[in-house]
């Protein structure tokens, strides 16, 4: 009795080990990549596309950068990116999905290529004041870009 019980113990705990695996793919998709190794800035309309150190994006965690800008025309459709100095390519992040990523709303989370050419962002404030735009490289394949309003 007490040998079949440890071969019961002994096949239980190798199906256990099989299930408590990885599997690589998705650990890569998902990686922490907070050790981006360039400056990032939010270039737009409003910068006339330059990356300006008044724009720099810091980091927040340990994925996430954020900036803020000051949107003072109400109605006004500002365009931007998230991009380095260089529009370095895996740098030059901009909408991923024209129709479901391009228009950007409060608190809501959008898709970012960041192997993009023209693909800026829109958003078109409904009051004047501060915004934090931010950047999720948790997964590091389609990070997410979110604006909110910041009361200050």
């Amino acid at each position: 009795m007490k040998k079949a019980s440890l071969t019961i113990m002994a096949a239980a705990s190798l199906v256990l080990a099989g299930c408590s695996s990885t599997d690589d793919s998705l650990l890569d998709q998902t990686s922490n990549v907070g050790n981006v190794d360039t400056t990032l800035y939010l270039r737009g309309d409003f910068t006339l596309w330059e990356a300006q150190k008044a724009y720099q994006l810091t980091q927040q965690t340990a994925n996430v950068f954020s900036t803020k800008v000051k949107f003072g025309t109400i109605g006004k459709a500002y365009e931007f990116k998230v991009a380095d100095a260089n529009w370095t390519q895996g740098y030059n992040c901009g909408f991923k999905n024209e129709d479901l990523d391009k228009f950007l709303e409060i608190g809501i989370p959008v898709q970012a290529n960041c192997d993009s050419v023209y693909n800026y962002f829109s958003f078109t404030p409904y009051e004047a004041g501060w915004y934090e735009v931010s950047i999720n490289f948790r997964n590091k394949s389609t990070p997410l870009v979110t604006i909110n309003q910041i009361f200050e």
